[in-house]
């Protein structure tokens, strides 16, 4: 043995300068075996060499301590000499393979975390060496691997080695396969056992004063006290004895273990909920002022700095701190609580697989080592499943982004039944081999890797690439560009057809622009066809003798033929008299200048026809003379041969547009005249219009829903004077049809409907008579069956003449009061286009009102928005709050509500007024007869939400905006059942009767005022989808986008003054509406065209 270690250090000394190669360390240790060899028996020879070996490098590292002191040490680097030596020597098989790994584990447990670093270093450098010949799950691929998890088991306990820890995630990923590196498949054990309070060994102790003195026993003070100690050290036990059924699962199989944790967590989730409930509520009075109440419930975080080993030369191990004392401030710590909630999810989930039913399907004899004698009885797995719930709903309830991060853990959860079932099955191999092709080489077909598969397409990306087709970037760009516009202005006001005409309009357009260039090709051919016969019947003349004009002696008038024939005015030489003058060309043989007409009045040398025909010889003078109508005539000249035009790339590009246009206007037409287009063959467009004409010249009549054979008879039939006509502007919309509803059930109104139908069906009114009619009583009278009829009548409120027309057919005084609902809606959609919504929302309220005065009609209830508000200062909203709406639409009812408010104030004898500032109306009608149908793609959530449950509409819904100060950063509105809105325009009109006290209080003989109509509870968009899904099943996928402009944070009503003076309470709930929603939707997929 002396010899051996004599060896050893004659082989230390003798080492070269670092870094020491490889071949030399290979001579000098071959070497000193050679020396030792007679002197060592071979039986022994490795383990004499081991003990040797790992004597010395042991001896080296008891004195890190010391070393580590040093300001230059050169401890690390003896230490990776002693490394490279062991390695050496088991390459020349003087110790066991397994060797170099057991030491490596033995020093990783004894050094630091700054010496593991260096040691796990030298494990990267030497890696292909020390890894040569490993056979997984057995020798030193065991030893490695075990060695490797307890270091990242040991510095899952440390702060600041995040990168530590991914160095040796990844050396892992590199040398073994996914299927060995799992902890379960090496130990099949659990993580340290739970030493904490309530665990074995370390419970609560009763205290058993037994000298105590009588009166303090008797003090009532004392008792109390004494009482909340116990109850908080009882709390503070069964708290975290929750940690020692979750740190050892099979404690389960002990018959006393579930029934205690049942107990536990049944009394810690109230205090759970409590907790948050106060942190919410604190939250809330943040804005008022009061935050420093409720800094005292929390504990402060203080930065802490953690130093390793390297500091200050001791190990760091995490301690565990709490008390009876300290559970009340951790417990108000949202981050406790989300810790606590996540494991015990966990917990929960590992529970619900040992059901019967999951047993039976991953329990087998191969992973018996994961199994203990438990199995979950079926109503103890309800009760899992229900605490399951609520522990998730407690997530959802914490500040800030609750349901994110319960959206979260719902995810991590998922995705771990993944990784249990994968280690439940043994934990299969399931890496992927190296990507591989099979290419043919010389008629010799072999696999290759990626680098070689895609060595000519990397040659060819190293080339120059070809001259990029679009000179602006990409097609569509040079398009816009080619087209003229050169500013992000000249697209803010793009072409917006806004029906088929309007496309129509653009088809003749392009059919004008390519009869405009056949027109202009038609006359550069036939110029140059006249060029060319001009010069060959030049040409002709030249070659011709005698036909001078000075030798035509047999003529009484020889000059006078050929100034005829030069003389402009003449009608052989004016075929077209109308056409103007035009200079005449540059040289005979030349066509005119493009652009312009040949010169009428040509020449005769000019003129092939003259010049061909030459005036006869002189007859002798003894043969009478034929008069000169029986001259002879030449031969007429032959037809000219039709012109053909050439292909003309202006034309096929006008016909591309043409195609274009068609093709955007059947995609505009096809979610609105889908039926029309089977009539119009291969998509004419020109007979859609027709169609479409057709179809509106029918509707527009106005005739009543129950058909009536004339307006006349329509006024002769008129409901009797007890029974008041009610004008619903917007009646077959959404809101209007389900007010005339209202209206009808009440039998003491006849309704009449003004609709233009532009984002709304006429069928919708024929539904809501219908209703009315299945709901008269056996015996109802003439007059509730009159008012169980609607005249309807399509008209356009912001056409003066066609409201008046309305209001004729009934006379003065004819209409009692009018609800005024038609108006364009969307917030976003008002961007985008404000004078088309001023125009409509504005405008026609102020015809309305004008022609409403011009027939003594003085009451009105108008249909306003919460947008009025604007961003509001307090939450909920009074009616009291100042008017500053952010988008157009919210102004535009701003200024109606003004007008109103004016005109009531200028008339308080004859105008009556009420504002009801609506909050998000949603649900339908619970027969599923009417409901919300707009056309097109949905611009409210509701409708938009139901579209894609019933599959009218992709499942890809924007949020605008995560960041807003709510508690889920989404918007927060006030959504309220269109039943009950419409109950609140009966009330509103009750209250404009001349015996209603409403306008008693007001401050002013004005009697106008306003109302807010909605829950007073406030949900946000991620509640909304969340109450969808539960009502329809359907997983709404969700994009969080940036935020839209217009919308503000937070529109919650406050409804007490409707409530106070009106009466108005809205009594539907959230669920409701999304069930009467859904149950219209999927009777009526198409809305009213299913």
């Amino acid at each position: 043995m002396q010899a051996l270690q004599d060896s050893l250090s004659s082989l230390l000394a003798t080492l070269p300068p670092r870094p020491i190669e490889k071949g030399a360390l290979d001579a000098l240790v071959e070497k000193t075996l050679e020396e030792c060899r007679p002197k060592v028996s071979q039986d022994t020879w490795k383990t004499k060499w081991e003990f040797v070996l790992k004597k010395d490098a042991f001896e080296l590292a008891a004195t890190e301590g010391r070393a580590l002191k040093e300001r230059e040490t050169k401890y690390y680097d003896d230490l990776s000499d002693r490394l490279d030596i062991i390695l050496t020597f088991t390459e020349h098989d003087a110790c066991d393979q397994v060797f170099p790994v057991n030491v490596l584990q033995d020093l990783l447990e004894t050094q630091t975390i700054a010496s593991c670093s260096h040691i796990f270093s030298w494990i990267e450098l030497r890696a292909d060496r020390l890894t040569a010949g490993m056979i997984p799950q057995k020798g030193k691929a065991l030893v490695l691997l075990r060695t490797l998890n307890d270091l990242l088991r040991r510095l899952s306990k440390m702060g600041s080695t995040t990168m530590f820890c991914g160095r040796i995630l990844t050396f892992l990923s590199r040398v073994f396969p996914l299927g060995e590196r799992s902890g379960v498949n090496l130990r099949g054990e659990y993580g340290p056992m739970w030493d904490g309070p309530g665990a074995k060994g370390n419970e609560r102790q009763e205290e058993e004063n037994k000298m105590e003195v009588d009166e303090a026993a008797e003090d009532p003070v004392a008792k109390d006290a004494e009482r909340k100690r116990k109850e908080k050290e009882d709390f503070y036990y069964t708290f975290w004895s929750l940690q020692l059924p979750f740190s050892r699962p099979p404690l389960f199989a002990e018959p006393r273990t579930f029934p205690a944790f049942k107990e536990a967590v049944n009394k810690v989730l109230p205090v759970i909920k409590e907790a948050t409930a106060k942190e919410r509520a604190l939250m809330g009075n943040k804005a008022n002022g009061s935050a420093a109440s409720s800094s005292s419930l929390k504990r402060k975080r203080e930065p802490t700095s953690i130093t390793d080993a390297s500091g200050n030369g001791d190990y760091y191990f995490a301690k565990y701190l709490t008390s009876p004392e300290l559970l009340d401030l951790e417990i108000a710590d949202t981050h406790f609580r989300r810790q606590f909630l996540f494991q015990l999810l966990i917990q929960l989930h590992h529970l619900l697989t040992f059901t019967q039913s999951a047993k039976d399907k991953w329990a087998n004899y191969r992973n018996r080592s994961l199994l203990f004698n438990f199995t979950l009885e079926p109503a103890d797995a309800q009760w899992v499943q229900e605490t399951i719930t609520r522990a998730m709903e407690e997530l959802r309830q914490t500040a800030p982004n609750g349901r994110m991060f319960a959206e979260t853990v719902q995810v991590i959860l998922e995705r771990e039944k993944n990784w249990v079932r994968w280690k439940n099955d043994v934990c299969p191999q399931f890496d992927r081999e190296p990507w591989s092709e099979e290419i043919e080489v010389d008629g010799v077909k072999k696999k290759v890797g990626l680098e070689e598969a895609t060595e000519g397409v990397r040659k060819k990306m190293r080339m120059d690439p070809e001259e990029w087709p679009y000179r602006y970037g990409s097609a569509p760009l040079t398009e816009i560009w080619e087209m003229g516009y050169r500013d992000l202005r000249d697209l803010e006001h793009p072409f917006q057809p806004g029906d088929v005409k309007d496309f129509v309009k653009k088809v003749k357009q392009e059919d004008m622009r390519i009869e405009m260039r056949k027109k202009q090709l038609m006359q550069k051919a036939e110029r140059l066809a006249q060029a060319r016969a001009k010069a060959a019947a030049l040409k002709d003349g030249a070659a011709t003798p005698g036909l001078p004009a000075t030798t035509n002696t047999g003529s009484a008038n020889p000059p006078s033929q050929p100034a005829v024939a030069a003389t402009p005015n003449t009608p052989e030489a004016r075929p077209n008299a109308s056409s103007p003058p035009a200079p005449a060309p540059l040289h005979p043989s030349l066509p005119a200048k493009p652009g312009t007409t040949p010169v009428p009045g040509e020449s005769a040398a000019a003129s092939p026809a003259r010049v061909a025909t030459p005036n006869p010889p002189p007859a002798a003078p003894a043969t009478p003379t034929l008069p000169p109508a029986a001259a002879p005539t030449p031969a007429p000249a032959p037809e000219p041969a039709p012109i053909v035009l050439p292909a003309d790339d202006m034309i096929q590009k006008y016909e591309e547009n043409k195609q274009r246009w068609s093709w955007l206007a059947l995609r505009m037409a096809r979610d609105q005249y889908l039926r029309h287009f089977g009539k119009i063959g291969t998509g004419d467009i020109v007979l859609l219009a027709q169609e479409i004409d057709k179809e509106r010249e029918a509707r527009e009549k106005p005739v009543a829903v129950p058909v009536k054979p004339t307006a006349t008879a329509q006024a002769s039939t008129s409901p009797a004077p007890s029974s008041a006509r009610v004008l619903v502007t917007g009646g077959a919309g959404y809101i209007g049809s389900h007010v005339i509803f209202a209206l009808q059930q009440t039998r003491r109104y006849k309704v009449i409907s003004i609709d233009n139908h532009h984002n709304s069906s006429p069928k919708a009114l024929e539904r809501v008579a219908q209703i009315a009619r299945d709901n008269l009583p056996p015996n109802a009278s003439e007059k509730d069956k009159d008012s169980a009829e609607i005249d309807a009548y399509t008209a356009d409120l912001t056409k003066r003449d066609e409201i008046k027309k309305v209001f004729e057919k009934y006379g003065k005084g004819g209409i009692w009061g009018v609800i005024h609902i038609a108006a364009y809606k969307a917030v976003g959609e008002s961007t985008e286009i404000p004078l088309t919504y001023y125009e409509n929302n504005v405008s026609a309220t102020v015809y309305l009102l004008q022609v409403m005065s011009e027939f003594d009609c003085t009451r009105i209830v108008y249909s306003s928005s919460a947008t009025v508000y604007g961003t509001p200062p307090v939450i909920p909203i009074p009616e009291t709050t100042r008017l500053e709406a952010h988008s157009p639409y919210g102004k535009t009812k701003v200024m109606c509500e003004t007008i109103i408010s004016d005109l009531c104030s200028a008339e308080p004898k004859r105008f009556r007024g009420l504002s009801l500032r609506y909050f998000n109306p949603a649900g339908a009608h619970p027969s599923g007869l009417i409901g919300e149908a707009p056309i097109g793609r949905p611009g409210n959530l509701f409708p938009l939400l139901a579209a894609i449950a019933v599959g009218r509409q992709p499942n890809d819904l924007k949020v605008f905006g995560n960041d807003y100060p709510t508690p889920d950063g989404t918007c927060v509105r006030d959504y309220l059942h269109v039943l009950d809105l419409a109950k609140g325009h009966l009330l509103a009109l009750d209250a404009l009767a001349p015996e209603s006290k409403v306008f008693d209080n007001c401050p002013t003989d004005a009697r106008y005022k306003a109302y807010n109509l909605g829950r007073g509870k406030g949900m946000s968009v991620l509640q909304i989808v969340e109450a969808m899904r539960k009502a329809t099943g359907f997983d709404f996928k969700y994009e969080i986008v940036g935020r839209r402009r217009g919308d503000v944070p937070d529109l919650t009503a406050d409804p007490s003054l409707a409530e106070k003076e009106l009466g108005f309470k809205a009594t539907e709930d959230l669920e409701t509406m999304c069930r009467d929603l859904w149950n219209w939707q999927t009777k009526n997929p198409n809305g009213y065209d299913s």
